[in-house]
């Protein structure tokens, strides 16, 4: 199992939802690029159980948080005439920490 460890602010609000009594969370995080000029990495991320709860709570606009969790990569295929297939890289959320700056 990779760790991957970061800080990340929320692009976008969280959406919470509920199956069979378990709480699934997708939110749009941007890593910041310090050392390179290169502009932020946008990732879909996504976590389940309590820390979905949290995420959901912890919640605010450019809200500055740390995050504990691994990659996987989701392969999609389009529904055009070419049949590319493309990758998308998805992080699943252990553990969270707001950053109080």
């Amino acid at each position: 199992m990779n760790v991957f460890i970061f800080t990340a602010y929320f692009l976008s609000q969280p959406k919470l939802t509920k199956v069979n009594n378990q709480n699934f969370c997708y939110i749009l995080i941007s890593l910041s690029n310090v050392l390179d000029k290169m502009s932020n990495i946008k990732i879909k991320a996504f976590a389940k159980g309590k820390v979905a709860k949290k995420i959901f709570d912890l919640y605010k606009q450019k809200n500055n948080v740390v995050i504990e969790s691994s990659i996987y990569l989701k392969k999609t295929r389009a529904l055009d005439k070419n049949k590319k297939k493309s990758k998308r890289i998805f992080i699943k959320i252990h553990k969270i920490h707001n950053l109080y700056i």
